[in-house]
């Protein structure tokens, strides 16, 4: 079925209008608490770990409300219209106060349950939970010891627990039905009890059915602590829709409407108060002891980077790019959810577009035209530098061809995957190898000691102490990571996602043990533009040009360059990476070759238990990690916020996006599976009319054809960013990119929104 642009030119229908506009209005009102079961029964403390776990989910299933939003086509809610209830908050505790004590040790609780991956829904749709509950029962009697049986028991009980729920939900449906006096939405009510009869227990047979079932495990999964993606859904729901168009069931426009409300859902816990706008912020001073959980990080954590990032819950769909078997994927679901995001102008669902060589020339036009109406997404992905990526860390060709991310941008793949990560920041390495390991704000020792800067007499001696301090942070986080890389399981198993990844009931072994078919913990590489330009800075103006001495730059980082403003001035003009410099460029390859291999040497005892892919980013929290970092050899002063993920550091790519995008091609991708995004602006009146259209679409198709793995792209005016400042109330559905995800822009701090503006008019 060929479905174009103009296929998908359709009006709203009154439902969808009505319904987007309340879920918009209820993001303004102030929450209700619920009250959430506080522990679980006394009488099953007695039990094993995983299977109080289980009884903790089936406590809070069984006090969700039922309630539906008016005129929704699909149940289950995690936060009511009113009163504005956010049921997804809080889970019941189930440990013991020794189990505390011994998790608090190790800096977790039963909060540590980490997320960011994505469950097997093509299974679920397959078999239903009945069918993923026998596999389990199944390997019971194979049990080989108590761990395993637990492990087993947990499973059936969580798969109970959201089957019972379901069963509330039909019957809320059925007796809304009975007292609804408008005789279409009886019958929509009476539809909807009957899909949840059937799904997520059974097998979806329908299009209506699938997305239903989707729906109603991601809300359980974030309900219950599980911060999960969708992955690639035009993919493993595409044929429940194909069939119904085949059949009759459905119409274009029946399904352009089912996908309208399933993607409104996404939105309905979303919350743009009063509190979260900049001019009701309170200020903050950054607290050098308040570090991140990325102790490997500059990063200085706040209530700022907190609120700014209240409507993110890694809900990233996937859409296009090659199947399993290297045939292109895009169907007439990939417009479909488009065309939502399109039009209903929210954060959430993110968007993902995967695009390769052969992308049909619609797919990447309809992308194009989306990405002009601003809010930063679809992001775009390239099938041809990532598929390769993962293959060269020994990932099956199938399941790399099957690649979606984890609800940011990090690369994982669906249904197979236990996936952690940690950022390591390349700009403490050089800090650290241009002062003696220590800190340039308080004066802390964080890093080795590799000698006075001062003495070094050529770059060779700064590289290689650059090179000592980043061996030493990488070797540091895989020894912690292989030595503790099994202790979730021990206070925070995840019985209910278990189920849904490939390999841990057969293993009978949770996800957070072992279980998965696939395991990786990614390296990223952050503030590496900065580091780059640095290491470029040094070897151009102190050793080749002879403008200044390794003593004289040291005092300048020292006093934040005060009183140094014209070899400031020396150290900004060196080459920068962005510009498609070679010089600078090279330096750029040759940190990322040292940096993956350094991952690599470190790893390779450890390949079988977990794998290390490496990538490079910063996520949203590029302000925070400037707050960490002293002033550093590329002119940036002490304080100032590094660029986001692999970007160029900010006013300093002089030859536009063309420039940008030739230097981070050439940045050895095919080493980088994890991914590393360049976040690029374009201005609004670049890509007006059928003009801008080609103009970005060449964009894209470039993008593919010089080898970046990930590119995303904001479309904004600065004017219009300024103007959203002064009247935020006229702006309420500008959105921005933040680095893996999307931000209405009025919600932002004062910081965020000043750098955006600054990052989109090109400012240093």
């Amino acid at each position: 079925m060929t479905v174009t642009a103009d296929t998908l030119r359709r009006a709203d229908t009154e439902r969808v209008a009505d319904l987007r506009r309340r879920v918009r209005d209820a993001m303004e009102l102030p929450p209700v608490a619920w009250e959430c079961p506080p522990r679980i029964d006394d009488s099953w403390m007695s039990k094993a770990l995983p299977v109080r776990k289980a009884r903790a989910v089936e406590l809070k299933l069984a006090h969700m409300p039922t309630d539906l939003w008016r005129g929704q086509l699909f149940a289950g809610s995690m936060t009511l219209e009113q009163p504005r209830t956010h049921a997804e908050w809080g889970f019941p505790d189930y440990t013991t106060a020794e189990e505390k004590d011994a998790a608090a040790e190790r800096g977790m609780s039963i909060h540590s349950v980490f997320g960011h991956v994505v469950p097997d829904y093509p299974r679920l749709l397959a078999r239903g939970l009945r069918g993923i509950r026998a596999e389990a029962e199944g390997e019971l009697a194979g049990a080989g010891n108590a761990e395993e049986t637990a492990f087993l028991d947990s499973v059936i009980i969580a798969l109970d627990a959201v089957m019972a729920y379901t069963v509330r939900l039909a019957d809320g449906c059925e007796a809304e039905a009975g007292e609804e006096p408008d005789g279409q939405r009886a019958a929509e009510l009476w539809q909807m009890a009957s899909n949840l009869r059937q799904v997520p227990a059974g097998p979806a047979r329908s299009f209506w059915q699938a997305l239903q079932s989707v729906w109603l495990l991601h809300m359980v999964f974030h309900s219950t602590m599980n911060g999960n993606a969708m992955g690639r859904l035009d993919q493993y729901v595409w044929p429940h829709l194909e069939a119904d168009l085949a059949s009759g069931a459905l119409d274009m426009d029946a399904a352009a409407e089912l996908v309208d409300c399933f993607c409104l859902k996404f939105n309905e816990r979303a919350q743009t108060l009063d509190e979260q706008r900049a001019d009701a912020r309170e200020p903050e001073s950054a607290d050098l002891s308040s570090r991140t959980r990325h102790y490997t990080s500059s990063q200085i954590g706040t209530n700022r980077d907190g609120l700014d990032a209240a409507n993110h819950w890694l809900q990233n769909i996937v859409v296009g790019g090659l199947t399993p078997e290297a045939q292109d994927g895009a169907n007439p679901l990939t417009y479909l959810l488009l065309d939502s995001y399109r039009r209903n102008q929210m954060t959430n669902p993110l968007l993902t577009v995967r695009l390769h060589g052969d992308s049909p020339e619609e797919l990447v036009r309809f992308a194009a035209e989306v990405l002009k109406q601003g809010g930063g997404m679809p992001a775009l992905f390239n099938d041809e530098a990532l598929i390769p990526a993962l293959e060269g860390i020994d990932i099956p060709t199938k399941d790399a061809r099957d690649y979606t991310n984890d609800g940011c941008w990090e690369i994982i793949i669906p249904g197979r995957t236990d996936f952690c990560f940690q950022r390591l920041s390349m700009m403490l390495c050089l800090e650290w190898a241009l002062n003696r390991g220590r800190s340039r704000l308080d004066g802390s020792q964080q890093g080795l000691d590799a000698g006075d800067p001062r003495a070094f007499s050529s770059y060779e001696d700064v590289w290689h102490a650059f090179l000592a301090q980043m061996d030493e942070m990488v070797g540091r986080v895989v020894r912690k990571v292989v030595n503790s890389v099994d202790d979730r399981s021990t206070i925070a198993p995840v019985p209910l996602l278990s189920a849904l990844i490939e390999g841990c009931i057969p293993a009978r072994r949770d996800m957070t043990a072992g279980g998965a078919k696939h395991r990786t913990f990614g390296m990223l590489a952050e503030s590496a533009a900065h580091a780059i330009d640095s290491l470029a800075a040094i070897k151009t103006v102190v050793f080749e040009q002879k403008q200044a001495t390794m003593a004289e730059l040291c005092e300048a980082l020292e006093h934040n360059f005060k009183e140094h403003a014209s070899l400031r001035r020396r150290f900004l003009e060196a080459p920068k990476y962005g510009n498609d410099d070679e010089g600078a460029d090279v330096i750029g390859q040759q940190m990322i070759e040292a940096f993956t291999a350094a991952v690599a040497k470190h790893a390779a005892a450890h390949d079988s238990r977990v794998k290390f892919p490496s990538g490079v980013g910063t996520f949203s929290w590029y302000v925070g990690i400037g707050e960490g970092l002293g002033a550093s050899p590329d002119g940036r002063l002490s304080g100032e916020p590094v660029s986001s993920n692999f970007s160029p550091a900010l006013g300093r790519d002089m030859h536009g996006i063309p420039g940008a995008v030739l230097s981070y091609s050439k940045m050895l991708h095919g080493k980088l599976p994890a991914g590393a995004p360049l976040d690029l602006r374009v201005a609004r009146r670049l890509v007006a009319g059928p003009e801008g259209t080609a103009r970005m679409a060449a964009l894209m198709r470039s993008f593919v054809d010089t080898g970046g793995s990930m590119m995303t792209l904001t479309v904004a005016d600065t004017e219009e960013l300024r103007a959203a400042q002064r009247e935020p109330e006229r702006h309420r559905s500008l959105r921005v990119r933040m680095g893996g995800w999307c931000a209405y822009f009025t919600m932002l701090s004062r910081e965020q929104q000043d750098h955006h503006i600054r990052r989109q008019d090109g400012r240093s």
